[in-house]
């Protein structure tokens, strides 16, 4: 039996994607009956990865009492753990890692790393990259290269998904992120349901008139966790507002997504997901790591991109409201977006990665 360890974190710096993304490759190496264990740098993220678990106890957890941001505090500790255990991989997703961490990483095991940045050429056996684009001669030290997005390390539950363009819009799903450091979701329900402002629709050509004083009229999904700073801002704009609906933790993705018609999403892997199932969405950034995916998404002509947060919070959140108005005007546009994402990725990719780690 192949023995997997995973190597991440996730705090209120850290986006839980990080955790998410490695749970469903862990899952997915379960299933072809290797043996997973993930080590965490404290109990906060343990606490958060523990949290997600379908089951308690789902897998095995080790906390390595080290900081995040300076992995090569724990090499003593991995070294002593991976020369007494003898694990076949050591599967690492951090934006922390450094070439000497993994040199010596890879004397022990075998190395897979799971890249979105390009921040340097990473000494690994495996090298993970599900990018729209990626660059693959930056990868020149990596003994082997899983590229692009047949390699999206979706959960099980985004295979083979049923999703339905209704008439009418009714629901609309809000992904922000678990921290939300900006207070997307917050200010732009702010403004659907508090102001009267002229919505700006300088980058689309609504089919009809649309006036904006109906969207307040859908109902709202907003995907958080309590590692949002403006998490009780947020529960007292759905008190006061009951088509408002905060959701925390969400086991069953997939089901929430098909509930809903159109999305506003933060980069990351929800884009990918969002695509899997198929729910018309437009994309914002709020990071760098972000910039590459959801420019590309827009220039393939599969999710429009509202902007970076960063430089222009107001402008990105008008073309929000400018997207929800004309899509929510036209069925057949949100067909044609829709069929067009469900095209783009079949997600598989979890899969793929765990049939390498545990045949190789």
């Amino acid at each position: 039996m192949k023995k997997i360890y995973f190597r991440t974190d996730g705090n209120e710096e850290i986006a839980t994607g990080h955790i998410m993304r490695c749970l469903s490759i862990a899952r997915a190496c379960t299933a072809l009956h290797a043996e997973v264990c993930f080590l965490m740098s404290d109990e906060t993220s343990k606490t958060i990865l523990e949290e997600r678990f379908l089951i308690p106890n789902e897998f095995n957890v080790r906390c390595l009492n080290s900081d995040y941001q300076s992995p090569e505090t724990e090499l003593p500790a991995l070294r002593k753990l991976l020369t007494e255990e003898k694990g076949n991989w050591l599967f690492i997703d951090s934006y922390f890692v450094t070439e000497h961490y993994l040199s010596e990483l890879k004397r022990l095991c075998q190395i897979a790393y799971l890249d979105d940045i390009l921040a340097f050429d990473y000494p690994a056996d495996l090298l993970i990259n599900y990018d729209v684009t990626y660059e693959p001669n930056c990868y020149h030290k990596a003994s082997q290269k899983l590229l692009g997005t047949s390699y999206t390390p979706l959960r099980e539950q985004f295979q083979n998904v049923s999703y339905e363009v209704r008439p009418q819009v009714q629901n609309i799903l809000l992904s922000t992120g678990g921290t939300d450091t900006y207070n997307v979701a917050g200010e732009l329900l702010n403004k659907i349901f508090q102001s009267t402002h002229q919505t700006a629709l300088d980058n689309y050509t609504p089919q009809k008139d649309f006036a904006p004083s109906a969207l307040p009229n859908y109902h709202y999904h907003v995907v958080t966790s309590r590692l949002n700073s403006h998490y009780e801002e947020l529960q007292k704009i759905a008190a006061a507002n009951p088509t408002i609906h905060i959701h925390e933790n969400v086991q069953d993705m997939a089901s929430l997504m098909c509930q809903c018609d159109l999305s506003i999403s933060a980069g990351g892997t929800t884009l990918y997901e969002l695509c899997a199932v198929g729910v018309p969405a437009i994309s914002f950034a709020m990071a760098d790591n972000q910039l590459t995916a959801v420019e590309t998404f827009s220039a393939q002509n599969i999710i429009p991109y509202a902007g970076d947060v960063r430089d222009s919070f107001s402008d990105v959140l008008d073309t929000m409201l400018a997207f929800l108005n004309e899509q929510s005007s036209s069925m057949e546009a949100r067909k044609k977006s829709s069929h067009a994402m469900r095209a783009f990725i079949d997600g598989k990719g979890a899969m793929r990665i765990a049939k390498v780690l545990t045949t190789q």
